[in-house]
């Protein structure tokens, strides 16, 4: 995958879960979650959404993972991240309201998330609420100890977040100021 051969990495987790499945463990979160990116790298939108969402799952219900205080708990970071690609598939597919009411669900649940921050100014902006747009922009560059700052460069958005297309083009049109075409 961190070479850009997404069907060999694509070949390589689908052989993971499979190993797993046969060792009787469950799928591991992260595995299903890096099947996704290479979905949503080789552009199949609804396959890297089913992926993420199981993976948003996996997360909550894992166990093992041992929290400062010793004891087991969940992932909830991850579960975080992996439902914030689930939404951006869906704005990608073309449901952008399915989109911004799971990116608002995020954002309560996790309002440190830059992700879902950023994301909610290119939906509110995409969809003509461009107070909206404005507050969580601002909020997720004033409130958030890791900033916007990564968000204003497309490629790292592409390349190394790896939002769809999409939502890269409407988070541009917001920076830009520039009202989204009918």
């Amino acid at each position: 995958e961190g070479r850009s051969q997404w069907q060999e990495a694509l070949a390589d987790y689908n052989a993971a879960l499979q190993l797993a499945a046969a060792g009787g463990e469950s799928p591991d979160p992260y595995i299903v979650n890096a099947r996704g990116n290479c979905l949503n790298s080789l552009r199949e939108w609804e396959g890297a959404r089913q992926d993420y969402l199981a993976s948003s799952q996996l997360f909550q219900q894992a166990k093992g993972f041992r929290g400062r205080g010793g004891t087991t708990t969940q992932r909830l970071d991850g579960a975080i991240f992996a439902a914030s690609n689930a939404a951006l598939m869906l704005a990608q597919v073309g449901d952008e309201v399915g989109a911004l009411r799971e990116f608002q669900k995020i954002a309560r649940r996790a309002p440190g998330s830059s992700d879902s921050r950023a994301a909610l100014a290119a939906l509110y902006w995409r969809l003509g609420d461009a107070q909206r747009a404005e507050d969580a922009w601002h909020f997720a560059c004033e409130n958030i100890s890791a900033g916007c700052s990564k968000y204003q460069d497309r490629k790292w958005l592409a390349e190394v977040r790896r939002w769809p297309p999409v939502m890269v083009a409407h988070l541009q049109d917001f920076l830009a100021l520039q009202r989204p075409a009918a």
